[in-house]
């Protein structure tokens, strides 16, 4: 296994950011059938969370190798995967950008078949996100105790105290539209084209964990509109051994 963390230039945020890329190898050769590293994951953090969290927290390193992923993790902070009303071009970083920096560097491999994406909380959501808006982009798409249709209650959120105004109104803008853009997932979903190949999707969320209803929407609304998606449900909370095991399943289920 190889680990890089190094520091990018980004010419959309117009600033330097993060990266974290898991690179399988075998560098003693013990393993007489390594399986083909031919697939690459785009791995996303949650909202309390940054580029070091899941190579810091979780197996991601192993599972990795048995699957055969180069895992690439980004930093948006709290942009919640979106290009900013008033803030940096997150989105089109990750879904853009990125990609083609990360060609460059480490010569993945390319095409729709070799390329997944996934995520935790607001993570998951961004999974969600930048599948539906890039329809033939990705093979598989992964969402862990995903914060989906979060933003459309950014109004009852702020109201709560979950998010501030300053925050609510920096992702989305004032009055905190949804309907329409790049964030409403039912419409990404119905207006999916009837000539590309739907991703399949792979869902996970705990039990006892408060965003189980947003997971089982996602879920069934994937459903209505064709896609092949995949929800599992097991006793856990909103943390990191839940979404050790999310990543360690979804991955095997991708493979």
């Amino acid at each position: 296994m190889a680990l890089f963390r190094g520091t990018v230039r980004s010419k959309i945020l117009d600033m330097d950011t993060v990266v974290n890329v898991v690179v399988p190898y075998d560098i003693m050769a013990r393993d007489t059938n390594p399986p083909e590293n031919d697939k690459v994951l785009y791995l996303l953090h949650g909202r309390r969370q940054n580029a070091d969290s899941w190579s810091r927290m979780s197996g991601v390193e192993r599972y990795a190798r048995k699957n055969g992923f180069t895992v690439v993790m980004p930093e948006v902070q709290h942009s919640y995967y979106s290009d900013m009303a008033y803030g940096l071009r997150y989105f089109e970083y990750v879904s853009k950008e990125l990609p083609e920096l990360m060609n460059a560097m480490f010569r993945l491999p390319q095409g729709r078949e070799h390329t997944f994406v996934g995520g935790l909380s607001m993570g998951g959501f961004g999974a969600a996100k930048c599948a539906l808006n890039n329809p033939g982009a990705y093979a598989g798409v992964m969402c862990f105790s995903s914060g989906v249709y979060i933003l459309d209650n950014m109004k009852k959120l702020v109201e709560s105290g979950a998010f501030t105004v300053r925050e609510g109104e920096a992702i989305l803008g004032e009055g905190y539209p949804v309907a329409g853009t790049e964030n409403d997932l039912d419409m990404l979903m119905e207006r999916w084209p009837a000539d590309v190949e739907k991703p399949r999707f792979y869902l996970s969320c705990g039990t006892e964990d408060g965003l189980l209803p947003l997971t089982r929407k996602l879920h069934a609304a994937l459903m209505k509109n064709g896609f092949d998606s995949t929800e599992e449900e097991w006793s856990g909370n909103h943390d990191w051994d839940f979404w050790d095991a999310s990543l360690r399943k979804g991955m095997a289920f991708m493979k």
